[in-house]
């Protein structure tokens, strides 16, 4: 089995997290708590990292096991099967509905009369052939997608400045707490993709007890680094729009990417931006899909890659036929807020808690 390096692990879980987060970030703190917006990223994305200790802590119990196959060993087989089962559908109808938003966001910036199909196809090329090389090569891809998005974002960031109007991040918590706690809820699922794609990665991850430790330094890691830059990016929206433009526009840093100029010489570098993204994007999908089929594989006893290829079909389909536009951006906040949230919070809780009492069981009639 394959198996990646601790580094590995915390380039690609930033990856994971990040993903296109940042893309509507603003959007959707802003929409909710205004100004304070930007406060929600930490409390939002800080609910992952417990549930992410959570399933490490099941690791040296369940060796070369992922999530679902600790499942039936915790929960019993049927009820362990069907939450694999709902696992892989999840993952699979998300990662689809993300490979339109990419549709979405290209259509919107540089290739407004692309075909939709060229791009659904072009990217799940990509896709297709990040699967079948291996997680480990999924990794090295994050390994140099990773810091061109950090640099971008970053870059965007240092050119807006002269644009800032300080004063719109202030007064702090003018409309009281209330916002802030929806704003949270509304980021509070995007750490929850990441958990579920956690789930199946386990059995490709070093299991030593140091390395365990190093693990949980990573994803630590991880988090930091994803929360400082969409802080960072919803922070120098609300200082160029105001609250309410960084609100009403679903991708605020494509504008900004299209007002940057260097040297007064070189503009449009939005389309650059839009590459290096489309990255981050593919990247996501990917680790997506990979969760998708190992949740098949491990509920039907598959050791086949090849089940990628009938799954693949759906990624293909759902994009290209069922979301158009906004609409994948609704659908998407739709699945996060009613499906990957609870389900993920309950599954890992649920596993983890059974466990513990179990063991605890056991250790007192002994």
């Amino acid at each position: 089995m394959e198996r990646i390096s601790t580094h590995q692990f915390t380039i690609l879980s930033a990856a994971v997290i990040l993903g296109t987060t940042y893309m509507v970030a603003g959007s959707m703190t802003a929409g909710a708590a205004g100004r304070d917006g930007w406060m929600a990223i930490l409390f939002g994305f800080a609910l992952g990292i417990p549930l992410a200790f959570m399933v490490f802590s099941l690791m040296p119990k369940y060796p070369n096991m992922n999530l679902i196959e600790i499942s039936e060993k915790v929960l019993g087989k049927w009820l362990g099967k069907g939450l694999g089962l709902l696992y892989s559908a999840v993952m699979i109808y998300f990662g689809a509905i993300l490979l339109g938003q990419g549709v979405d966001m290209y259509n919107r910036s540089v290739l407004p009369l692309m075909p939709q199909y060229v791009v659904i196809l072009g990217t799940f090329l990509l896709v297709a052939y990040l699967y079948f090389s291996g997680i480990e090569v999924l990794s090295r891809f994050s390994e140099v997608v990773f810091p061109f998005v950090c640099l971008s974002l970053v870059f965007i960031a240092l050119s807006s400045i002269p644009r800032f109007e300080r004063g719109e991040l202030f007064p702090i918590l003018d409309n009281g707490v209330t916002p802030l706690i929806e704003a949270t809820l509304r980021v509070a699922p995007w750490p929850m993709e990441y958990i579920l794609f956690l789930a199946g990665l386990l059995p490709f991850l070093p299991r030593k007890a140091n390395d365990l430790k190093v693990l949980k330094k990573g994803v630590l890691k991880a988090f930091l680094m994803v929360i400082l830059l969409n802080t960072l990016m919803v922070m120098v929206q609300i200082m160029t729009f105001g609250p309410f433009e960084t609100a009403r526009l679903t991708y605020g840093l494509l504008v900004l990417g299209n007002m940057i100029e260097i040297s007064r010489t070189i503009t449009g570098v939005e389309v650059i931006f839009t590459l290096i993204w489309t990255g981050a994007l593919t990247l996501k999908v990917t680790a997506l899909f990979f969760a998708g089929v190992w949740g098949i594989r491990s509920v039907f006893g598959i050791k086949s890659r090849k089940v990628g290829v009938v799954l693949g079909i759906i990624y293909v389909l759902v994009p290209l036929y069922a979301f158009t536009g906004i609409n994948v951006v609704v659908e998407i906040q739709l699945v996060d807020d009613y499906l990957i949230l609870p389900f993920t919070v309950i599954w890992v809780a649920l596993v983890w808690g059974v466990d513990r009492w179990k063991r605890r069981k056991k250790s007192l009639s002994i």
